[in-house]
């Protein structure tokens, strides 16, 4: 950690990212950040996204071991994020 800087929450609720920061941690245009809180602190921590060929490939693959009938996808996925959301705690 370089310093402490402050940063002003925009009107569409945008901020930036000092540079140190970004340049620390290779951060660039298109990047994405998850962002949680914790108390009074967010917390911001780079993540790479996968590309979507390769999750759908990995989807079709599943689907088929999984012998998932295409049609029944949309009620699958529903179920899954169900499953999902019941075990998420709500604030």
């Amino acid at each position: 950690m370089t310093g402490v800087d402050v940063t002003k929450v925009t009107r569409k609720f945008q901020i930036t990212v000092p540079k140190y920061v970004r340049e620390d941690l290779n951060i660039e245009k298109g990047d994405f950040l998850a962002v949680t809180s914790n108390g009074n602190e967010i917390i911001l921590k780079k993540i790479m996204m996968p590309h979507w060929d390769k999750t759908i490939e990995k989807g079709e693959k599943s689907r088929r071991r999984k012998k998932i009938a295409k049609k029944k996808i949309p009620h699958t996925v529903e179920e899954g994020e169900e499953k999902r959301n019941a075990s998420i705690p709500q604030h």
